[in-house]
Formats: C-alpha cells, structure tokens, sequence
C-alpha cells in the first residue's frame, strides 16, 4: 500500500528504500549509501537497541556527529519504534547530563566502542547503546516498527523561561503531516540533491534530511558548516546541489557578498530556503535584481514541528517595498491555523498588532515530562471546530493587513534569537548567577554591527577577584556558546527600585571587551 501524508516517517523511507533501493540517500565525505544499504544498516541499529530493552516513548541520545551514520541512527531509533534524543554533542558534559536526565535517556547510538565509552563517561550514565558501524544481516524481528501516529518522535531541547532548558516532545503525527507538506512546498522530487547543512541539534536538520528521503532524493552532508558561503559555492556545484535551507544571516551575508562580486551560482542550485531570523526585504531585492533563483522564507518554532508559515513574493510584492524592512512571515503552511490575539484572546483588528498563536496537526505534544509547563503554553483553542483541541503561544508579536501576509513586529516576552538560536533571558541569567561570587545579574539583548547579542550585568561579592573574561570562561564550560554574554559587565551592586525591581535605565552602558 502505498503511504499517504499521514504515515510516519520511517514506514515513508521504508516504502522508498523498497521502490529504489539503488538510488542514493545519502553522500558524506565519509562515503555514500543506497536507500537499500541505508535500510539495511538502520534495521541492524534497530534489532541492537530492541535487544537492549528501547521501544516506544523511550528516548535514545543520537551521540553521532553528522553524516552517514547519525542518518543511520536517527532511522535506526525509529525502525526500532524509540524516539531520538537530539542534542549539540560539543555542549559541556554537565549540559549533556542535565539534557539525559531531563529525558529520562538510558539508551544511545554510537559508531563504535569507543564512542560509546566516551559518551557514557561524559554524560555518568550507564547507557544500553546500539552501534551505526553494525552491517551485519538483521533479523526478521527487526521490521521497522509499525509506529502509531501518536507515539513520540524525538525530543529537542529549547531554552527555557525557568532557567532549565526545555524538552519539546514532538509526535510522528504532526512530524509526518509537515514532512509531506514542505516536500511539496519545496517542490521536492527524487532528481533533487539536497545540502544538508543545519547542526544536528537543529531541528531544521530534520527538514533537510526528511522530506527528501521520502521523496527518494539525495541528502549531501557538507564536512564543515562553518566555512563561507563563498567557500560552499564549489561543494554545491561539485555536488550539484538543488535545495539548500540556510540560516538567514548567513543567506544575508551571501546576497551582500554576491553584490560585491558578481558571479553566477551553480547551475543546478533551484532553491533556496532561509529561516531561524528575521530577514531583510533589501537583502531578498539585491538577490532577486541579481536573478538568483527563487528564496523561501520560513518561519516556526520546535513545538510548531519546525516551520509554521512560508513568505515568497511574487514581482509585485517586491516592487513595493518601501525600503529595508523585515521580510514577512507570510502564510501559515496547509494544517497550520494562525491566529493573531490580544490579551483576552480575541482576535486584533486586521492591521492591530496581537501575539501570535499557532494551532493545527502542526503542534508538539507538549513538554516532554513537564504537564506544568505544557499548559502554560498549549492552551484550549477557542476557534478550533472539534473540542479539546490546543493552540501554542509563541510569544511573537505580530501584525496582519487585510489581505496581507503575517508580519513579526518582536517579541512580547524575554526570549531572543542569538545566532539562529532562540534564548530565553531567564536561561542566560540563571547560568551567570550559578557562579559563587555572582549575588545578582540581569541579562538582556543588545544591538551589533553582526546582530543581536548578549550582554549581562553582574553584581559580585565584595572583594571577589572575579573578571569578566573569567566569568565567561567558567560559563563556557557549563552551558553552549550562545548562551555566554558577548559582553560582561561586573558591578557592586544592580540598580534596583525601592520596591526592588530592576531599573533598567539605570543601568550603565555595557563594558567593552
């Protein structure tokens, strides 16, 4: 039988890796895979950890770097009917720890022995591990696992308002639902070649990845995601590269690039999808004037299952910008309602500005473990036609005109975008003051000449040695790299209110480094 929109997403790969076994699924500088050797590497990872006790709504760490095999560990864990665990294996060890615990992980995939001694030494947990090097001849038991469509997919940590990241439980209902509608989006087919370009810890990966393995492309890892896109262009065209999905700020500094030094892209480059920022409708002007092909701005947020809404004007929009503003967030995607509330819940006046609510098959389960937290945020859908359906409060403001697309004014809470990652101040705040000489800090965004970053104002014990460059240093080694303020300023004491609150004007202008 043929899959349809709603079949999850590993019995969709089984199906194409049955249609076209010879064809490739996925080239890394590590080596290639046919969709009949990926199928058959995965099905071997699934019988290890079926033996090793995982099976639905068990979450495994997939403690592989990218390429061939965190492709064939994340297929692995599904085929195995387990949910994987995606994490930023660069992360401190005590992050790795608080991330395991928080999922309740006991199982993992890793390359070898090695690894997998590693990853237990680092994370202190005894964990039932599978490895993706395995090729031996799997068993009949090790079928992919017939997945309910309410079953946990995977778990990916965002940064959370309490101080502790939070872990979004996403189900392969809503997973399979956007995996088919952003194939057709992106116009996917099995000729494509798709970059995939994205950290594994992003869940913009799994959109690189995914639909394109259900449609019977080919997902092409690039070795380093750090290199310029001046220094990608040859690998998209040695590749020959259809669809990539890049960080906005990173298309940004491209179309700026391209303007500087005019040049053709490589001929078989389609598409190009942006997202995880704001962007700017001159940078969209100077690409398209440049006749570059097509951009696809994406919006969403991981409880949305990746991405919500999709903005693409046509040549009519793009003549009206009147200069430099933000690119719109566009459309909701087929499934997705979106809904633009003022603080009663009601809907704001076309043109008012409200915050912005997502609801549909889009939406995550909730928080994985934490029913406290999923209700504050998953609320009753007063507009949804079937009861005890949930809409998802992202904190965005937000406007719409009649007839208009979807337009981001900011956010309506302390959470920011860093480097294509979304922070919450509270996180960043709560890291600083765990130093024993920190009595009491506020976090907040500051402009740039790169874009927005951190900067942290610190009151310390009297007489404490501490330096800023040693206060970043000790939260380097607790928490990623975005959560570290860019800039530190220690103080004696926080300006503060008589009533106690912070008195932000007062505070003095950040330290330079």
């Amino acid at each position: 039988m043929s899959p349809t929109e709603t079949t999850p997403v590993p019995l969709r790969i089984a199906h194409r890796a049955g249609l076209t076994p010879e064809a490739t699924a996925v080239r890394a500088p590590e080596g290639e895979l046919t969709y009949r050797q990926f199928d058959r590497r995965a099905r071997a990872v699934a019988e290890e950890l079926r033996a090793a006790g995982a099976g639905p709504e068990d979450t495994v760490l997939l403690g592989v770097r990218r390429g061939v095999h965190w492709a064939v560990g994340l297929l692995g864990i599904w085929y195995a009917g387990a949910a994987p665990l995606l994490v930023d294996l660069d992360a401190p060890d005590e992050r790795l720890r608080t991330l395991l615990r928080a999922a309740g992980t006991r199982h993992a995939v890793a390359q070898d022995t090695y690894a997998a001694a590693m990853l237990q030494r680092r994370t202190g947990s005894e964990l039932f591990w599978a490895s993706t090097t395995t090729t031996a001849a799997p068993t009949s038991a090790a079928r992919p696992a017939d997945v309910a469509p309410g079953s946990l997919a995977y778990v990916l940590f965002t940064s959370g308002s309490t101080g502790q990241p939070k872990p979004v439980a996403v189900g392969h209902a809503g997973l399979a639902v956007q995996v088919a509608t952003l194939a057709g989006r992106y116009g996917l087919t099995a000729e494509d070649a798709v970059l995939q370009f994205a950290a594994p810890a992003f869940d913009v990966s799994l959109e690189e990845a995914l639909p394109t393995w259900c449609t019977g492309g080919t997902a092409v890892f690039v070795k380093d995601n750090v290199l310029s896109p001046a220094e990608l262009e040859p690998f998209l065209a040695e590749e020959r590269i259809s669809v990539v999905n890049l960080p906005t700020p990173y298309w940004s500094q491209w179309a700026k690039d391209l303007e500087r030094a005019p040049r053709p892209l490589p001929s078989a480059l389609r598409r190009v999808v942006i997202g995880s920022d704001a962007g700017r409708t001159a940078d969209l002007t100077r690409w398209t004037d440049a006749g570059h092909p097509p951009v696809i701005s994406c919006y969403g947020l991981t409880e949305s299952t990746i991405t919500a809404t999709s903005y693409e004007p046509g040549p009519a929009e793009l003549a009206g910008f009147a200069g430099d503003e933000l690119i719109p967030l566009g459309e909701p995607l087929a499934g997705v309602r979106a809904y633009v509330l003022d603080e009663e819940l009601r809907e704001a006046p076309p043109g008012a500005a409200g915050e912005l609510y997502l609801a549909g098959s889009c939406l995550a389960r909730g928080y994985h473990g934490r029913p406290g937290p999923t209700s504050e945020r998953f609320v009753a859908d007063p507009f949804a036609d079937e009861p005890g359906e949930r809409m998802y409060r992202t904190g965005d403001r937000v406007t719409r005109a009649p007839g208009g697309p979807l337009v981001f004014l900011g956010r309506a809470d302390d959470q920011v975008k860093i480097r294509g990652h979304r922070v919450e101040l509270k996180e960043v705040e709560a890291a600083v003051a765990a130093h024993p000489d920190v009595v009491d800090v506020v976090a907040r965004a500051v402009t740039a000449a790169g874009g927005p970053q951190l900067a942290a104002w610190a009151a310390v014990t009297p007489g404490s040695p501490l330096t800023p460059d040693a206060l970043r240093g000790h939260l380097l080694a607790k928490v990623p790299g975005y959560l570290v303020p860019a800039v530190m300023t220690l103080m004696d004491r926080l300006p503060r209110t008589p009533g106690g609150k912070l008195d932000p004007r007062a505070l003095p202008a950040p330290a330079p480094r």
